[in-house]
């Protein structure tokens, strides 16, 4: 979430009239995340985020596809947001020249400081997210594979080089390895969130309550899903990981979804590329920001910490519960 697009209170009673939400009470930006503006609302019916999907989002071309995934996880029983419909039926609408969407509010707050007991909770969701994406009808590729990644080699390296000196070099060496090693189509794949940060998830204590912000979502590997959530919950921001954590972590997945010898071998690669795909998409970000905007990108350092730990160790060893 982030801040990019202004809104005046005429424009947004205009948009309301379309939705039986009740008097607007107030509003305010949401100042969290990078790819999309976001406006808590409070009405006389309740609380609710307004999104204002901006032309740049990796979303914006996926909104019906992300929209009718997040509705198969809350059909079955996952703490996902609704999206809310207008007068018309439409839950997708137009508000100040970008697409906008009124999603239920959630209660909970972001896990601060994340501890073994939240890893376990989101182990075991994501597990259940998983099945639950099983068989669905729609499908997006995700935008953020390592794949396509790696198509894009060239921007990134100078991304890279521009950040430090002599890291294009580093990371040149990282896109080699994983060209060679990815183990693309040979572990099981269906409908992944991409992005399941702790900032993207809600808690009451040690229960998870929600989970939000859908707009990377994709087809992809499965436990590529896994590694993303690992190496975000799991890790220091120094690089250094938790052995608590971790276990956790995948020791809940695993006991809700099992992992396979070969997914278990591929884990190491998975992690590994899954620490590029976030060093890479914030050195980019780090550089390519509309100006003006009310957003704080993200330290690109985190994700090279753990990129090389990745690439000196195995991350098999912490997790004792696996077989």
């Amino acid at each position: 979430m982030a801040v990019y697009t202004d809104i005046t209170d005429n424009d947004l009673q205009q948009f309301l009239a379309h939705y039986d939400l009740g008097a607007l009470h107030a509003f305010s930006p949401v100042t969290a995340g990078i790819n999309n503006t976001n406006y808590l609302l409070e009405t006389e019916t309740g609380r609710y985020i307004l999104t204002l999907v901006e032309d740049f989002s990796p979303g914006r071309e996926a909104l019906p596809y992300i929209t009718a995934f997040t509705d198969r996880l809350r059909t079955a029983g996952l703490p996902c947001p609704e999206v809310i419909s207008d007068t018309d039926g439409n839950r997708i609408s137009q508000l100040a020249g970008k697409p906008a969407l009124i999603l239920s509010f959630l209660d909970g707050t972001e896990p601060k400081p994340v501890c073994a007991a939240h890893c376990r909770a989101l182990g075991e969701t994501l597990a259940k997210m998983h099945r639950a994406g099983e068989h669905f009808a729609l499908t997006r590729p995700n935008p953020w594979s390592v794949p396509a990644l790696l198509k894009k080699r060239s921007f990134y390296l100078d991304c890279a080089e521009k950040f430090e000196k002599n890291l294009s070099a580093e990371l040149a060496m990282q896109f080699d390895f994983l060209e060679q090693n990815w183990p693309e189509y040979e572990l099981p794949e269906g409908n992944i969130h991409a992005d399941l940060f702790p900032d993207n998830t809600l808690f009451d204590g040690e229960t998870l309550t929600g989970v939000i912000d859908f707009y990377l979502s994709g087809y992809d590997t499965l436990a590529y899903d896994l590694a993303i959530c690992v190496n975000a919950w799991c890790f220091d921001a120094g690089g250094r990981p938790d052995i608590e954590k971790c276990a956790a972590l995948l020791g809940s997945y695993h006991a809700a979804y099992p992992l396979d010898k070969q997914v278990l071998d591929a884990l190491p690669v998975l992690h590994r590329g899954a620490a590029l795909r976030f060093l890479l998409s914030r050195l980019a970000e780090y550089f390519d920001r509309p100006d003006g905007a009310l957003v704080t990108p993200h330290d690109p350092r985190e994700y090279l910490e753990k990129l090389r730990w990745h690439s000196t160790n195995d991350i098999r060893n912490l997790t004792g519960e696996l077989p």
